[in-house]
């Protein structure tokens, strides 16, 4: 893998292993709301990657958007402190990013409280990770609005220079519609054959030894 000036990622399902809060969650949810509706694991680990806030309202038509959006949040917090973590070599990756002054940051559809509340879950919150929220733009992934931010910011202007690293075809069209490469974490059960991967990542732990 090259070597880039900036290294954006997207959290669940990337950094972050939280397909089983999300499956909790939302079985949870069919139970009270839509209890004759057993769906397989795979149909609910499409969520990971969409806003929440669309998921729900393609999943639960028949009910106010704002009570389930408020019903995701209370119901999912048991759920993130049973089984949210990070992936291996993630917190190596980060710590390595930033003590060698390396240009990182999140780009995630996740809103900001509940991105804030997972560094805080996991002990992140010392880094001050560079994060655009859901909060943050006008348009959400796979819009590159959020990549073009994170370069603006960063003042990284050639696109050659940057990665976007993520779980799926959600993240690939985010790294393809901003004209930057797309590592694909090789762990991800969200594999698409029309995603074309410039780096295939294994293990974080080969980044950060490569950085080093």
């Amino acid at each position: 893998m090259k070597r880039y000036k900036l290294y954006l990622f997207d959290l669940d399902g990337t950094l972050l292993d939280s397909d089983k809060m999300i499956i909790e969650t939302f079985r949870e949810l069919y139970k009270i709301y839509r209890p004759d509706f057993h769906p397989d694991d795979s149909h609910i680990l499409q969520f990971s990657g969409p806003q929440i806030r669309e998921s729900l309202a393609k999943e639960f038509p028949n009910e106010d958007l704002e009570k389930m959006l408020n019903e995701y949040k209370n119901r999912s917090k048991k759920f993130y402190i049973q089984y949210v973590k990070l992936f291996p070599g993630a917190r190596e990756l980060i710590e390595t990013l930033n003590s060698k002054g390396i240009k990182y940051g999140i780009i995630t559809n996740k809103h900001r409280y509940a991105t804030v509340y997972t560094y805080e879950l996991l002990d992140l919150k010392k880094f001050n990770i560079y994060s655009v929220c859901a909060d943050d733009v006008e348009n959400l992934k796979p819009n590159p609005e959020g990549i073009y931010r994170a370069m603006k910011d960063f003042d990284v202007s050639d696109k050659k220079d940057v990665i976007y690293i993520g779980d799926g075809l959600f993240d690939y069209l985010t790294a393809k519609n901003a004209g930057v490469d797309f590592g694909f974490v090789s762990w991800s059960p969200r594999y698409n054959k029309e995603m074309k991967i410039d780096a295939k990542i294994d293990d974080f732990r080969e980044i950060a030894e490569e950085i080093k």
